[in-house]
């Protein structure tokens, strides 16, 4: 009985081991299978997120892609816009360039089927056959357009047109003539149809004047050349002997090689001596005038000279009067007395200088020694206006380049001194 219990105790046993690991199997069988639904629901969600990105993707893709097409429809259309401007505006410029042309053709086509009509005409009236008459015509009016062509071309490339216009009009003249002599009816008949024949290449010839009448001078340019062909003329008659000399100059030399105005200087120079617009005739004026001038101021002919060279020489403003002339320096070499002015500025006041001993016991400064050099500028100065008694304060500051007036008036009389003569 015993043992028979405990067989039945451990199969009770072993029955409940079973059913419990039945149970720990199904519920880890019931957890996986819960594991793995989350994992096909995340999988699931993933999918469809990854889904919608690719779609956001694709329709932005697509937006872009619509985008740039438009971007590049725009562009094209402008730029198609862009061009047909730019050929509008090519047309009408061209248009209004060859308004011109266009207006002188409709006037020369209604000069030259009249004129043709009347040269068939007349020619007709003559037995001549048809189309002998209609040749003989388009040569007589067609002469004169190929004369103007030509000319034309010339005229353009910058060639000679003389003898185009020449033959241009002679032909013109001719047809004008038959048209004239064999016009029917009123006399007036025969001047217009002559004027038709004139007409064509005249409104053709007016064409060309305003395209290449004035080159590409501007008005400036113009006047300037028109001045200077004056200036020449003028010159051609006024003076015929020194512009005979000015071309011989001109034409000696190499091309370009001399500058005309340089030409006419050294053509004055060989016809007259001396430097331009002088000649023997102002020069003896001048003459004239420095007698007159030493007269009136009690001086020698050659004082005044010498007083005229040495203001040419130095430059200032002194003169035969005795008055101080401006040294080159600026000012006397003393510098100025109290108050910026000197003697000289003080006597045009109605003043006087005050003298040495007024109030003063000493000069202010030393005097200043004469200088050897400047004495035997002043003594040469002397014998060339002829005497020391010529001497002025303004003549003896040029000789010397400038000095105190002080010092210039004791080197006149030291030279008035030395002749034994005072002023």
């Amino acid at each position: 009985m015993t043992d028979l219990a405990d067989y039945y105790e451990r199969k009770r046993a072993a029955d409940q081991d079973r059913r419990a690991e039945d149970r720990h199997d199904r519920a880890d069988d019931r957890e996986q299978d819960r594991q793995d639904r989350l994992a096909e629901r995340e999988q699931e969600r993933q999918d469809r997120l990854a889904e919608r990105e690719q779609e956001r993707q694709d329709r932005n893709n697509d937006r872009e892609e619509a985008r740039r097409v438009r971007a590049e429809t725009e562009r094209r259309r402008k730029t198609r816009r862009a061009d047909r401007r730019q050929r509008r505006a090519e047309l009408i410029a061209r248009a209004r360039n060859a308004g011109d042309t266009f207006g002188a053709g409709i006037v020369m086509a209604a000069s030259i089927i009249p004129a043709l009509y009347f040269q068939f005409r007349a020619l007709s009236g003559e037995s001549l056959p048809l189309f002998i008459c209609l040749c003989l015509g388009v040569m007589l009016e067609s002469g004169a357009w190929v004369a103007t062509v030509s000319g034309e071309r010339a005229k353009a490339e910058g060639r000679p047109t003389l003898r185009f216009r020449i033959v241009m009009w002679a032909c013109a003249a001719f047809a004008a003539l038959i048209n004239w002599t064999h016009a029917p009816g009123a006399e007036w008949l025969g001047w217009v149809l002559a004027a038709s024949s004139f007409g064509g290449v005249f409104f053709w010839e007016v064409r060309g004047w305003g395209r290449h009448g004035q080159g590409t001078r501007t008005m400036a340019q113009r006047r300037e050349a028109r001045l200077r062909r004056k200036h020449e003329r003028r010159r051609r008659r006024r003076f015929g002997d020194v512009y005979r000399r000015y071309e011989d100059i001109v034409a000696a030399y190499p091309y370009g090689a001399v500058d005309h105005e340089e030409a006419w200087r050294l053509a004055w120079r060989d016809r007259h001596g001396a430097a331009l617009s002088i000649t023997a005739s102002v020069l003896a004026r001048r003459v004239e005038a420095d007698i007159e001038l030493a007269e009136a101021a009690g001086m020698s002919a050659e004082a005044i000279a010498v007083e005229r060279l040495l203001g040419d020489i130095l430059g200032g403003d002194g003169g035969p009067d005795g008055t101080a002339a401006r040294p080159a320096g600026g000012g006397p070499q003393g510098g100025p007395t109290k108050g910026g002015r000197t003697p000289r500025t003080l006597g045009r006041k109605g003043k006087r200088p005050v003298a040495k001993g007024g109030g003063r016991t000493r000069p202010k400064t030393p005097q200043k020694p004469l200088d050897a050099d400047d004495l035997d500028k002043v003594r040469a100065l002397a014998d060339a206006l002829g005497g020391a008694h010529n001497l002025s304060v303004a003549s003896v500051s040029k000789a010397v380049h400038g000095g105190a007036t002080d010092y210039l008036k004791r080197l006149r009389d030291h030279v008035q001194q030395e002749e034994g003569t005072t002023r």
